[in-house]
């Protein structure tokens, strides 16, 4: 050992003298570091003259000096200033307290434990403004949708950018829920501005995690277990009562002998397993993280499921004298999927009950359906059918930054940094879709096909570079500029095809034979199709950042962005954004005032766009008209195959947000408000047009105008804090308006309304909701209850308010009887802490908005010929059974929920000198534990109330709403 080096040991302890496990101890611009063991204490070697560095999360970070010392003893301090978390933001990141427009930043700590495949319900219900909706939880493929402060379009797409480690275009689905450190979810216009195009709906940027920076190896195993049971909602009647009941009043009807419960019989506990395995380690120079991911789950129908493998490695390596610092993220995944049919459970419910499940003259085939409203038989559809999918998912990325100044000044110590550095990613998915219907199947049988299969592959590439430098310099201690300017270019292409066939020789080879089949050899039969596109996207973008001593905040942005797939006369576009923020608390005034610990207010404008339709609609393409026999031969007829736009471009939002963050009583009290108001001009959608001078009567073009209106409010209570008991609570809400402005422009006239929410077989042609000029999204269009006739025919009232027969009611007796978008949402956070117990309770709710009961309107009176529900026999027994239902406000109910969501406990296992073991915890959820709400249909929770039509629904098919039971392992060592 040199005469520099010594070897020093101690202790870490918080406030209240206990240990404390795991704090990172290193030596800044060294390779030497050590990690605290389960008594808190630590041993290394070092330099007598060099520094320790203390870190750990929750913590304020502390250096020590050696200074000749052997024993270094530490107390740390919890990290109380909640706006020193530094929250990311479009290329790059910043502390809360500097930031000067509404994002919201969730961390780890904060995620709800779920066991889904679809990383985006850890955060439903936990950002103010973001609504989250998996309309079929127990369904493992299928994900939720995702809208950022209402909706933003009519016919582009709705849902936000992903960013996944700063590379835009990224997939949730090849994300390991157990990778993800925070998410960051930019709101208004001036934080996604810098998106350009892409930002109208928001951007949710995800930080993975990245190798630990101790000089230790760190592995940990995590590990879930999970079922899911169908939580019984709608009241139908079973096989006796169908007998008893409906067949003793002599309504139509038979009994076929059997004696099922069919929802039963289509249905399963569903059951979910996940472990990941992750190895870390590194110093600050080089570091590394590489996590391994198998998941298998089975929803609580008969077939669906979903298998997959996955990784995800990152390296970082800053080289000598830290000019340089390379960093490379790969993450593949393989996904086995067997696809729901979530009509099953339709047609589980209206089956007649007394259909036995299989033929009694044939025990080897199943109940034919023929001749039922249902038209097959639900448990021989997924038993015998098969539809699978195979989906693999690369994503990889890049980068090398140059690190300038102040490494090259000749003043080392000048309060300059400047950097640059180049980006490459890359996305490739493929998608291999089989089904097939053997020749056994009732359907095929019905149908007059010995089998029918169909295959289907498609392949997505997308590689994105990006230029970015970044200077920022201190001057006279209080002058603070950031600036950064940046360069994109990304291109995007698709491509696939798909066949089907019919009539095989057998049933063994399934759709892995397609030639096989005898209705492709058929004269004039095409049962196939293929397909390519590409798009490319080109931006030069910038942003500059100023605070003077802290307290007064300027940000200026702008996105100059070029499109393929706009028009020729637009192709590019600018999205200029600013920002301003004004932390009071910093003023002399505000000093003396000892409870405020930060007040900053703040107002932001920005302007965002969105291009998220098809690569090739304003150009003029060429299409297929069917085929023409000629001398023998057939060909193909081709033509325009629409009306050209040149002037097609982007949906442009114009958005300000004004917003209050504050911090009070030593940081237990703190939070954000944000009123917002967006105005979505430009909007996409086929409008009619004169034939001549165009080819068709309709044309994709640039009309119509949108407006979104809100409060949201974010607030946490640090409520007690003690060395065995802690207690927080959190509790957001968002109250929220929209109106449809105009459907028309200067050059496009559209018409005032649209009628939206068709219903189905057997009492079509009606519809729901109406999008009309001038009012909001989600409006309940349709006839007004009046009551029944003594003969129990429906009565409603006409448009003078008289009372009428519903049978001579006309479209103009129509009125707006309800709407289906929530006017105020909530969620809120409780998290208890005694000693090694931890405990979590999440609730969350809607309120002010009406559900149209589609199960009721079909399965509620005596009408319907499949089964009922039992309160065709109770409270609408006096309805005439020879009158349809009739599509009025008697149907519409209030919506409102408030439900307990989760609830989580949870033990951390002492662990006192293990030599294998660093850390184990135990923990139970329960999700969807109870629901209170009037709606007497199913979960309202899983009604969509995001798109177009908030709360409508004209179809009965839907998926059972679940309670789920978790059981999950933690362990590192």
């Amino acid at each position: 050992m040199s005469a520099q080096q010594i070897s020093i040991k101690g202790t870490v302890t918080d406030q209240s003298g206990e240990p404390l496990i795991g704090v990172s101890v290193t030596v800044p611009g060294t390779k030497i570091g050590a990690a605290t063991d389960i008594d808190g204490n630590f041993g290394l070697t070092a330099d007598a003259k060099a520094k320790l560095k203390f870190s750990y999360i929750g913590y304020l970070t502390i250096e020590e000096a050696v200074d000749g010392r052997s024993v270094i003893n530490v107390v740390m301090k919890e990290n109380s200033e909640v706006l020193s978390e530094v929250v990311v933001i479009g290329y790059g990141t910043m502390d809360k307290k500097e930031l000067t427009s509404a994002i919201s930043h969730v961390s780890e700590k904060d995620f709800l434990s779920v066991s889904s495949l679809d990383p985006s319900m850890m955060i439903q219900g936990k950002v103010p403004g973001v609504s989250i909706t998996n309309t079929g939880a127990g369904d493992p493929n299928n994900q939720a949708s995702i809208q950022i402060r209402g909706v933003s379009s009519r016919s582009a797409g709705l849902g936000p950018l992903i960013v996944i480690d700063g590379v835009p275009g990224g997939n949730l689905t090849n994300i390991n829920p157990n990778d993800i450190a925070s998410f960051d979810i930019l709101k208004d216009g001036a934080a996604s501005a810098i998106y350009g195009t892409r930002g109208s709906n928001g951007v949710i940027l995800v930080t993975t995690k990245k190798g630990s920076k101790d000089g230790n190896t760190h592995t940990s195993y995590s590990g879930t277990f999970a079922w899911d049971k169908i939580v019984k909602e709608l009241d139908m009647m079973n096989a006796q009562e169908y007998r008893d009941v409906r067949l003793g009043w002599g309504d139509r009807g038979v009994n076929l002998g059997g004696n099922i419960d069919w929802l039963d019989a289509v249905s399963r506990t569903g059951f979910t397993m996940q472990h990941t395995l992750t190895v870390s380690g590194g110093n600050e120079r080089s570091n590394y993280r590489v996590s391994a991911d198998y998941r298998d789950a089975n929803g609580v129908d008969l077939r669906s499921n979903r298998e997959e493998y996955g990784a995800r490695a990152s390296v970082m390596h800053t080289t000598k004298g830290g000019l340089f610092t390379i960093s490379l993220n790969v993450a593949p995944r393989i996904i086995y999927r067997d696809n729901a049919d979530w009509s099953v459970f339709r047609n589980a419910i209206e089956a007649n009950p007394t259909t036995p499940l299989m033929d009694p003259e044939n025990p080897n085939q199943y109940y034919n359906f023929q001749g039922q409203v249902v038209g097959s038989n639900p448990v021989e559809l997924q038993k015998l059918e098969k539809n699978h999918s195979d989906t693999k998912l690369l994503d990889w990325d890049g980068t090398i930054k140059l690190n300038l100044l102040p490494l090259l000044s000749k003043n080392e110590s000048a309060n300059h940094n400047l950097s640059t550095q180049i980006m490459f990613a890359d996305h490739q998915y493929s998608n291999n879709d089989s089904w097939f219907r053997p020749s056994t199947s009732t359907l095929a049988i019905n149908n007059g096909r010995d089998g029918e299969a169909s295959r289907a592959y498609s392949k997505e590439r997308q590689y994105v570079v990006e230029w970015l430098t970044n200077y920022s310099t201190r001057i006279a201690d209080k002058h603070n500029i950031k600036a950064m300017v940046g360069y994109s270019y990304q291109y995007s292409q698709y491509q696939g095809f798909n066949v089907e066939n019919k009539d095989f020789p057998n049933d063994g080879l399934g759709a892995d034979n397609m030639g096989s089949g005898e209705l492709a050899k058929e004269e004039g039969e095409v049962l196939m199709g293929s397909y390519k596109n590409d798009a490319k996207l080109i931006s030069f973008f910038g942003r500059v950042s100023y605070d003077y001593e802290g307290k007064y905040l300027f940000t200026a942005s702008l996105r100059h962005e070029g499109s393929s797939k706009f028009g020729a006369n637009h192709k590019w576009g600018d999205f200029p954004a600013v920002s301003a923020g004004w932390r009071i608390s910093q003023e002399s005034f505000m000093k003396d005032i000892e409870w405020v610990n930060d007040l900053k207010i703040r107002g932001d404008y920005g302007v965002t766009g969105n291009q998220d339709f098809g690569s090739y609609n304003s150009l003029n393409t060429m299409s297929g008209f069917g085929y023409y026999f000629y001398n023998g031969k057939y060909y193909q007829v081709w033509g325009p195959g629409k009306n050209v736009n040149p002037d097609l471009r982007w949906e442009k939002g114009k958005n300000w947000n004004v917003g209050i963050d504050f911090s009070l009583f030593n940081n237990r009290f703190y939070g954000s408000l944000n009123y917002f108001n967006r105005r979505q001009q430009d909007l996409l959608g086929n409008y009619k047009v004169s034939v001549p001078p165009y080819l068709f009567d309709e044309t994709f073009v640039n009309v119509g105008t949108m407006k979104n209106t809100g409060f949201e409010f974010d607030l946490s209570f640090n409520a007690v804090t003690t060395k065995d008991f802690t207690y927080n609570f959190n509790v957001i809400g968002t109250v929220m308006s929209n109106k449809f402005v105009d459907f028309s422009n200067s050059e496009y006239v559209g018409q005032d309304f649209y009628n939206m929410c068709g219903t189905e077989d057997p009492y079509p042609y009606y519809n729901l909701q109406r999008i009309e000029k001038g009012k909001p999204l989600g409006n309940f269009y349709m006839w007004k209850y009046a009551g029944i006739t003594n003969g129990g025919e429906w009565l409603v009232y006409d448009k003078d308010g008289d009372i009428i027969r519903a049978s001579q009611a006309t479209d103009a007796d129509r009125v707006v009887v309800g709407n289906g978008m929530p006017k105020f949402t909530m969620s809120t956070s409780h998290n208890f802490r005694y000693k090694n117990f931890d405990l979590a309770l999440f609730f969350r709710g809607a309120f002010g908005f009406d559900l149209f009961n589609i199960h009721d309107f079909y399965y509620g009176t005596r009408n319907f010929t499949g089964n009922l529900l039992k309160k065709a026999y109770g409270k609408n027994f006096d309805i005439n059974p020879d009158a349809n239902p009739v599509v009025s406000d008697y149907f519409l109910e209030r919506g409102d929920y408030f439900k307990l969501d989760m609830l989580t406990l949870g033990y951390t296992l002492p662990t006192p000198k293990c030599r294998f073991l660093n850390r184990v915890r135990l923990y139970g959820t329960v999700k969807n534990v109870f629901t209170i709400t009037k709606f007497s249909g199913v979960d309202p929770s899983t009604y969509q109330v995001n798109g177009l039509t908030p709360g409508g629904q004209g179809s009965r098919t839907y998926y059972p709403s679940t309670r789920q039971f978790i059981v999950g392992l933690q362990l590192d060592f």
